[in-house]
């Protein structure tokens, strides 16, 4: 959802644009400022420095590309507690044809060059989706230390994030027909029937019945 057309909001969408094509270092106000049809004097007054433009334009973006932080997940048991944070996942993280917006560009660039605008990303978004994760995962392996949980969610996020990471490599691999062929839903019960499979709880992966059969 577009946000209103205000100074603020222009600046913002300029921002975007400049930052994801530049970077944060390369990005200059006064271009930006340009793109926005306002004066120099506008990004401080609205955000206070090139910092804290770029920390809000970075949250804009991901707020635009997720509409929820955590999925509400009923009292359910912890099997299927974790099939339904890899459904929203899949949903909210990896599915989506906007890999030429500035949002998607912009995460993608702060990902691999991050800057400290990253902090607050991990800390508004990133971190209590892994937190979530992370205790259903302690519910179906009580015993393992923090350590080893920490592992245990990176291997289910990364196979989810592979489907996005590598979709140009992917596609190439299996062509254009195979990529269609692995929509949301069934990579994300592929995922979860892997991935419960590995910790112990539900039936061996790899047959191509429903999962949840």
């Amino acid at each position: 959802m577009a946000i209103p057309d205000t100074t603020k909001a222009r600046l913002v969408e300029a921002a975007g644009r400049e930052f994801a094509e530049k970077g944060f270092e390369l990005a200059r106000i006064r271009t930006i400022c340009d793109r926005a049809g306002a004066n120099l004097a506008a990004v401080n007054y609205h955000f206070g420095d090139k910092e804290q433009l770029y920390r809000a334009v970075l949250l804009e973006a991901y707020k635009r590309r997720s509409s929820v932080v955590t999925p509400t997940i009923g009292d359910v048991p912890p099997a299927e507690k974790l099939r339904a944070f890899i459904r929203f996942f899949f949903e909210q993280v990896v599915a989506g044809s906007d890999e030429d917006t500035w949002q998607a560009q912009l995460i993608m660039r702060e990902i691999f060059s991050p800057t400290s605008a990253l902090d607050a990303v991990i800390q508004e978004w990133i971190r209590p989706r892994f937190e979530l994760l992370k205790s259903i995962v302690r519910e179906i392996r009580p015993e393992a230390d923090d350590r080893r949980l920490n592992v245990l969610c990176f291997s289910i996020v990364g196979q989810c994030l592979m489907y996005r990471m590598t979709r140009e490599v992917t596609g190439r691999l299996i062509g254009p027909e195979g990529l269609g062929r692995l929509d949301i839903a069934y990579l994300a019960d592929h995922v979860a029937t892997f991935s419960l499979a590995a910790l112990g709880l539900g039936p061996p992966a790899g047959r191509d019945a429903d999962p949840r059969a």
